[in-house]
């Protein structure tokens, strides 16, 4: 009862922010750094989005990831170019110490057991890892023969299963392109969970496949909870909130960018791609991508502040719900005593009658003697 009370005033909260105005723009643009590992050109989707969303500095960076490159970032996108090249220790250690300061978000790009795609799993996983996720990606592929762009391995993954609690991240979005996807699981509590089964109450879903999604692999190691052939809706975007330190991690299941097809305007790349993406399988992946990187930079900060201190105050009603119950078990300690002493007074009062009777009878005993002598 009180987590639904909880998630509805929540859920009150976040309606009136999103039928709110954007914040003014401050004089200094909040800082996204693009790590695209590897890369030797931003490549068609990514200079999109650098010249369509124009409020961020991008920092685009290709190399090895420094604490320099992250300093005065509010949000960190990885994504690997080349997927043979892990993140190292170091850059580990720079992503794990700004994430860990708080108000940050960080979007992680999974992939597919499929070819060399599978290398991006361990790695990305080892991101997820560094920075205390429950998140991670299973060493498999997911494809779908209804919710597709032609092939099953083109998924369009669908928003009608997003969790309602941020549902407006799907605003204006039906589908969107995830080309070759991996799946998302959980891990906590020393397990592996389906996370379309269950998760933890911080973890979000917002795309999934169709109920038609499928579990396919193509390289060992074998999947870590799924076996080939699995049909269900798979989690193909999901996100993690650190309420304590107002940190957001989000992991989709192929990259936003690159990854030889990325989800963000995927008709760019010519004209085939635009009949396939736009005409014959309409998707909204910029829209979705916009909608995520508003979330992170405008709103998650409020929202996540009056979470808390709905939290807070919902700690304080059940503090006073305390109070009021000892009170009323001492009101209730108090009337049984009342009632004793009650009970005691009539006693008494019962008995001085009675010695009162008595002492007019030897009162008039003694008169009818003294008359009488």
């Amino acid at each position: 009862m009180k987590k639904n009370l909880l998630s509805a005033m929540l859920l009150v909260c976040l309606m009136a922010l999103s039928i709110s105005t954007l914040p003014s723009r401050a004089a200094s643009k909040p800082i996204i750094v693009v790590h695209a590992k590897g890369a030797l050109e931003p490549g068609y989707s990514l200079e999109a989005i650098m010249n369509n969303i124009t409020e961020v500095d991008w920092v685009l960076v290709t190399g090895e990831l420094t604490a320099t490159d992250l300093a005065g970032a509010t949000m960190l996108i990885l994504v690997q170019v080349d997927a043979q090249l892990n993140y190292t220790d170091t850059e580990l250690a720079a992503i794990t110490s700004w994430f860990s300061a708080g108000g940050k978000a960080i979007w992680v790009a999974g992939d597919s057991d499929f070819g060399t795609d599978r290398f991006r799993i361990p790695s990305s996983n080892s991101v997820l890892e560094a920075i205390g996720s429950v998140l991670r990606f299973e060493d498999c592929e997911t494809v779908d023969p209804v919710s597709n762009a032609g092939f099953d391995y083109r998924v369009l993954g669908v928003s009608e299963n997003c969790d309602p609690e941020v549902n407006f991240l799907v605003a204006g979005v039906t589908k969107a392109l995830f080309h070759g996807p991996g799946l998302i699981i959980g891990y906590y509590g020393g397990a592996y969970h389906k996370l379309e089964e269950e998760k933890p109450d911080n973890v979000f879903i917002v795309m999934t496949s169709s109920e038609s999604g499928t579990v396919a692999e193509f390289n060992e190691p074998a999947a870590e909870l799924h076996e080939i052939g699995d049909v269900g809706t798979f989690p193909m975007m999901v996100i993690e909130v650190d309420y304590t330190k107002k940190n957001i991690i989000i992991a989709t299941a192929d990259a936003p960018f690159d990854h030889y097809m990325g989800m963000y305007m995927p008709e760019l790349r010519g004209p085939k791609y635009y009949q396939r993406y736009m005409v014959d399988n309409p998707q909204q992946g910029a829209r979705l991508f916009k909608n995520i990187i508003s979330y992170v930079l405008y709103y998650a900060p409020k929202m996540l502040e009056q979470h808390n201190q709905i939290v807070s105050m919902q700690s304080q009603v059940n503090t006073l719900q305390g109070q009021v119950t000892t009170l009323q078990e001492q009101i209730s300690d108090l009337e049984t005593e009342v009632a004793g002493l009650q009970g005691t007074v009539s006693m008494w009062q019962g008995a001085a009658g009675a010695l009162l009777v008595v002492g007019l009878v030897i009162g008039a005993v003694i008169v009818y003697f003294m008359k009488h002598k």
